[in-house]
């Protein structure tokens, strides 16, 4: 029995030491990829060297954006050995992959946003997706102004008339959440 609680008291006490010396990491305010994978540097920061580098996902195609569930990061940040809390009420990350096709345009007078990146256009028809927990509404909705992939746009919605503030997805597309 002593020899039981003492191997238990060992084992605790190897794991607590492993969690007190896991490295604390933060999401990145702007999560971005240039690879062909999302990788731990591109969505933590204070990420080690030697673990940066290692992918959670595939990359998104240039010029679009992806979503990284709190789960999947939580888990991969716990399988790298990083100490890592997810902020309160964030379920999702968006991760960006500048470029596309969009991004090689040449630059215009557009009020202070970069056309060279915008991936829609002022008086565009985009594909804009509403969602929420449980559904998810398609519409047409024209660009009110310029927006490059991840940029927050004001849209139109054709058959309402009403102004929707969403998050630009690609070329044509945008999403907006409540």
């Amino acid at each position: 029995m002593l020899r039981s609680l003492t191997l238990l008291a060992c084992i605790y006490l190897f794991f607590a030491a492993a969690v007190a010396h896991a490295d604390p990491v933060t999401l990145r305010a702007r999560a971005e990829t240039n690879g062909p994978a999302i990788t731990m540097g591109d969505v933590f920061e204070g990420v080690p060297a030697d673990i940066a580098g290692r992918a959670i996902a595939p990359a998104p195609p240039a010029g679009q954006l992806t979503s990284l569930s709190m789960p999947v990061l939580v888990a991969a940040a716990s399988a790298a050995g990083l100490d890592f809390t997810p902020p309160v009420g964030v379920n999702v990350v968006r991760v960006v992959r500048p470029g596309g096709a969009r991004a090689t345009l040449p630059a215009s007078n557009s009020g202070g946003r970069s056309v060279s990146e915008a991936a829609v256009r002022r008086g565009e028809m985009v594909t804009l997706v509403y969602a929420a927990p449980g559904m998810s509404l398609t519409m047409r909705a024209r660009a009110l102004e310029d927006g490059a992939v991840g940029q927050s746009v004001r849209f139109q919605n054709t058959s309402s008339n009403r102004t929707i503030d969403a998050i630009v997805t690609g070329p044509g597309a945008a999403e907006a959440n409540p």
